[in-house]
């Protein structure tokens, strides 16, 4: 199969790609362990000092949201795949240098020797953006430090990120409402959508209605600039 797999043009290309991974130019992917982008600083054989811990099925939204950042700003990093807690036990050679088993984390290894473990995804991007200046070719992914306006926005978006997510868990996680469990005929779809069987609206549960409200609110920001993105001082994503 593999043989026959590789004889076609898609086939090839996936060759390909598996072929470019361990020089870390390959295209995004998942379980890559090295990504370089345009770096002439590292090689395979001279990686990066800096090595982010992520999970290894791509379901965690902090480490996810941690790669799109590096992958739109280019940022060399080694990268290293550990299960989540839903998945099995974490390694001891993780834990032994992350106690907390929080995802995502970064090493940073230093000219000495010794490595800097570094958790929280926010606290990662920022020192990575500080790191990593437009003044050596990288995108800017946060307003520059003497615009108060664009930090001011910046904190209120991080707010709203925070609490978009929870209530997204909030929602799926404890969807409780008053038709959940009781009479009348609405059922948990019901409950959800604020549809009864006898048509009434005003059924919804209180976590569908926060989780409703706070995309209301994610949209009014998106809607408050001129282009696609949450800031208009620069034409790509930014953090």
């Amino acid at each position: 199969l593999q043989s026959i797999s590789s004889s076609t043009s898609v086939g090839s290309a996936l060759d390909d790609e598996v072929a470019l991974r361990p020089t870390g130019h390959a295209a995004p992917f998942v379980q890559n362990k090295l990504r370089l982008y345009d770096s002439t600083e590292f090689t395979a054989d001279n990686p990066p000092k800096l090595t982010i811990y992520r999970d290894h099925a791509g379901w965690c939204p902090y480490c996810q949201k941690l790669m799109l950042f590096a992958e739109e700003k280019g940022v060399p990093v080694n990268i290293e795949l550990v299960p989540m807690r839903s998945y099995g036990d974490k390694p001891t050679s993780f834990t032994r240098m992350v106690p907390s088993g929080l995802l995502p984390a970064l090493i940073v290894e230093r000219d000495d020797g010794k490595k800097q473990v570094i958790t929280e995804s926010q606290v990662i991007m920022e020192l990575l953006d500080a790191w990593h200046p437009p003044s050596e070719g990288y995108k800017a992914m946060l307003p520059d430090s003497n615009d108060k306006a664009g930090n001011a926005r910046y904190d209120r978006l991080a707010r709203l990120e925070r609490d978009l997510f929870s209530w997204w868990c909030t929602l799926i996680f404890r969807p409780e409402g008053p038709r959940l469990g009781g009479g009348g005929g609405g059922g948990l779809m019901g409950m959800l959508s604020g549809k009864g069987s006898g048509g009434d609206d005003n059924e919804m549960s209180g976590s569908m209605k926060g989780f409703l409200e706070c995309l209301d609110q994610v949209d009014a920001e998106l809607t408050s600039t001129s282009g696609p993105w949450f800031f208009d001082n620069a034409d790509h994503p930014t953090m």
